[in-house]
């Protein structure tokens, strides 16, 4: 019983670095199958080929996102969360959700904006690792319950999520679709080094555990049917509700110290 028991003490804590390299493993196949694409568009490949690897390209990172949700809730649940895995996690995060889909949407369409294009994946990906380098910081306290700024995984799923569905309908972006990343992609990274407060476990009241479980039954017959454009619904929908219940707070504080200046006043 005790050599069983010291080999599980020996094991237990490797199996959230195991998910992190596997976090890091496919964002890496993500960065590879970028470079393939650039060299199938010099070979003179066709569309519908680019078109797959553009679609999976995403799709690895995607991967990666659950991945790096994986190896956070396993070391919760062993209660194995130690300075290495945390470091670990972040540089597998900045490969798989900063440089992948930099890299992969400069591919895609920044290049054609020619130095507009190249800054603003400069600037997604430092910021992706100011991001990364503050929770590193700041996840023992600050961090331990909500995130600031916008998490490197969601703003990810940001980028790459339209690539997705247009490279599933087989649609090649145009100037429209440039000029969107050109705005988005800095945008999204300053949303990242914010100040705005994200849950780590958003939680909605749906009135009890089975209506909990219809509302489940109908996103997972969503995503099954409909897999890109659930994708774009729910990265989108997390980023732009905490964006505005980061508003309405400040709105609510700013209301609240006039309230009371106006008090102070006619006392």
């Amino acid at each position: 019983m005790r050599r069983k028991k010291s080999k599980r003490q020996k094991v237990m804590p490797v199996l959230p670095n195991i998910f992190t390299t596997g976090n890091l493993s496919f964002g890496l196949l993500s960065i590879l199958t970028s470079l393939q694409i650039m060299s199938g568009i010099s070979g003179g490949a066709s569309p519908e080929w680019l078109y797959k690897k553009f679609w999976w390209a995403g799709a690895f990172i995607v991967i990666s996102f659950f991945f790096d949700t994986l190896d956070g809730k396993l070391a919760r649940i062993i209660n194995h969360e130690s300075s290495f895995g945390i470091s670990y996690d972040s540089l597998s995060d900045l490969v798989s959700f900063g440089v992948a889909p930099g890299v992969l949407l400069y591919v895609w369409t920044l290049m054609d904006a020619g130095k507009l294009g190249l800054m603003a994946v400069i600037v997604y990906v430092i910021c992706a690792a100011l991001r990364l380098a503050r929770f590193n910081v700041q996840s023992a306290d600050v961090e331990r319950f909500n995130f600031t700024g916008l998490p490197s995984p969601m703003a990810a799923g940001l980028m790459v999520s339209p690539l997705m569905l247009l490279s599933a309908l087989n649609v090649q972006p145009d100037e429209r679709v440039m000029w969107f990343y050109l705005v988005a992609a800095p945008v999204i990274g300053l949303l990242m080094v914010s100040n705005v407060r994200y849950s780590k476990q958003p939680t909605f009241r749906l009135g009890g555990p089975f209506n909990a479980l219809v509302v489940a039954a109908i996103i997972i017959a969503a995503i099954i049917t409909n897999p890109e454009i659930m994708f774009i619904f729910l990265v989108y929908l997390y980023a732009v509700s905490g964006l505005l219940y980061y508003l309405y707070k400040q709105l609510r504080k700013e209301s609240k110290v006039s309230e009371e200046a106006h008090s102070q006043e006619n006392g």
